[in-house]
C-alpha cells in the first residue's frame, strides 16, 4: 500500500500569489476594533444573541477514558457551546474545497481581520509585535497560521489573546489549538467537498497552477501514490499522519467533526456562509447600501470562486484504474464526508436559513431526508 505525502500537503493557503504590496494599519485601536466584536451577529436579524453578563464563566473540559483524543482539542469550542465574545472563528482549510472563495468573502466583503499565509508577506513576518496590515483591500494579522512554525510565532505575540483576528485560518487544527486557551476558545468551521473531486482538483492544481508535480506522472501514477493525500481530512482532524487507518481513526475523526465543527458544503456555499455567519455572530453593515454591496460580494464569489483551476477537466469515471485507486485513496475521506452530510441536516434546526429550515421540516413530514 503505498500512500502519498500527507505531512507536506497540509498548507493552509493554497500558495496562490496576491498582487499588490501591504501598508501597515498599526496596531489596533481596541476600541474600535475589538476582534470579534466587528461584526458580532449573524446574518439574520434578532436570531442568535446571547446575553453575555448571564453566561457562567467558562470551565475545564474533562473526557472519559474513551474520549482521551478530544483533550488536545478542549480549547475548540463545541458546537453547542455558547458564543463568547472572546471566542475567535477557526477555518479548518481543507485544500482545494472552496476556501480561497471563502477567504475573499470573509475579507473583501465583510471586511473582516483574517489571520492566514498572507500577512507574513513584504517582510511582516519579522515584525516583532503583532499588528494589521492591508493587502489588496482586505486585513490580515502579520502571522502566518498555516504553517507550524508560524502558528508557534502567533503562540508567542499571543494572537488569540490580542482579539485582532476576527478569523483563524489554518489546516493545522491539532497545531492550532495551542493558540487558544480557556478564556479564549475557537469556534471551529470547515467547507467539504467530494473526496474524489477534491482529490482530481488537486492533481490538476499541482501540475498546471503550483507546478510542483512533474506533467509526465498521469492521473493513474499521482493516484498510486506519487503525489496524492491519502484520506487527507481523517488524517489532519486526528493527527494520524503515519501509517495505516483504521475504522477507530475514523470514528474519532467523525466525533471531533460532531463535537467541534460547524459543516458547509462548496456546492452549497451560499447556505455554508449563512451559517458561518450566524455560528460566529457576523453580520452584513447596517447602512443598506453596504449591506446590499455586501451581500452582492458574497453571491458574486459563490458563482465564481476563487483560485479555482483554469483549465477544465473531466473526472475519472465509474469503472477506470484512476477511478478506483483514488476511491481507495479516500475511502475514509469519503465515509466522513458522507457523515458531514448527516451533520448538516443536523445542524440545520439551529443555524439553518428559513428557506433550507422549511425544505428540512418538508421532507421530514414525508419521512425522506434533504
Amino acid at each position: 500500500k503505498k500512500y502519498g505525502n500527507t505531512k507536506e500537503l497540509g498548507y493552509g493557503g493554497e500558495r496562490a500569489a496576491v498582487a499588490g504590496g501591504a501598508r501597515g494599519v498599526g496596531q489596533y485601536n481596541l476600541d474600535a476594533y475589538s476582534g470579534n466584536n466587528n461584526n458580532n451577529n449573524n446574518g439574520e436579524e434578532g436570531e442568535g444573541e446571547d446575553d453575555y453578563e448571564s453566561l457562567p464563566p467558562p470551565v475545564e473540559k474533562i473526557y472519559d477514558e474513551d474520549h482521551q483524543y478530544l483533550v488536545p482539542l478542549r480549547h475548540f469550542a463545541d458546537v453547542k457551546d455558547p458564543h463568547r465574545p472572546t471566542d475567535t472563528a477557526f477555518f479548518f482549510h481543507v485544500p482545494r474545497s472552496g476556501g480561497s472563495t471563502l477567504k475573499d468573502m470573509v475579507g473583501k466583503c465583510l471586511k473582516l481581520v483574517q489571520s492566514s499565509e498572507v500577512g507574513v508577506r513584504d517582510g511582516h513576518g519579522a515584525d516583532p509585535i503583532l499588528q494589521v496590515i492591508e493587502i489588496n483591500e482586505s486585513k490580515y494579522v502579520n502571522v502566518d497560521t498555516t504553517t507550524v512554525q508560524g502558528i508557534q510565532r502567533a503562540v508567542d505575540l499571543g494572537l488569540a489573546t490580542s482579539s485582532y483576528a476576527d478569523l483563524v485560518v489554518s489546516s493545522y487544527l491539532h497545531q492550532s489549538a495551542s493558540l487558544f486557551d480557556l478564556h479564549h476558545q475557537a469556534r471551529a468551521f470547515l467547507l467539504l467537498r467530494n473526496p474524489i473531486e477534491r482529490a482530481t482538483s488537486m492533481y490538476y492544481h499541482r501540475v498546471h497552477e503550483l507546478g510542483d508535480l512533474d506533467p509526465e506522472i498521469s492521473i493513474e501514477d499521482f493516484a498510486q501514490g506519487n503525489g496524492i493525500e491519502n484520506n487527507w481530512m481523517t488524517r489532519f482532524l486526528t493527527d494520524r499522519m503515519e501509517g495505516e487507518l483504521t475504522k477507530a481513526d475514523l470514528e474519532q475523526a467523525k466525533d471531533i467533526l460532531k463535537q467541534k465543527f460547524m459543516v458547509g458544503f462548496i456546492d452549497d456555499i451560499e447556505e455554508s456562509i449563512y451559517r458561518f455567519m450566524k455560528y460566529n455572530r457576523w453580520k452584513y453593515a447596517e447602512d443598506e447600501n453596504q449591506k446590499m454591496k455586501e451581500e452582492d460580494c458574497v453571491r458574486d464569489l459563490a458563482m465564481v470562486g476563487s483560485n479555482i483551476n483554469p483549465n477544465e477537466y473531466e473526472l475519472p469515471k465509474r469503472g477506470t484504474q484512476a477511478y478506483a485507486l483514488i476511491t481507495w485513496q479516500t475511502q475514509f475521506d469519503t465515509k466522513l464526508y458522507e457523515y458531514g452530510k448527516e451533520l448538516f441536516d443536523l445542524q440545520t434546526k439551529t443555524y439553518g436559513s428559513k428557506e433550507r429550515k422549511k425544505i428540512l421540516k418538508k421532507q421530514k413530514k414525508k419521512g425522506g431526508k434533504l
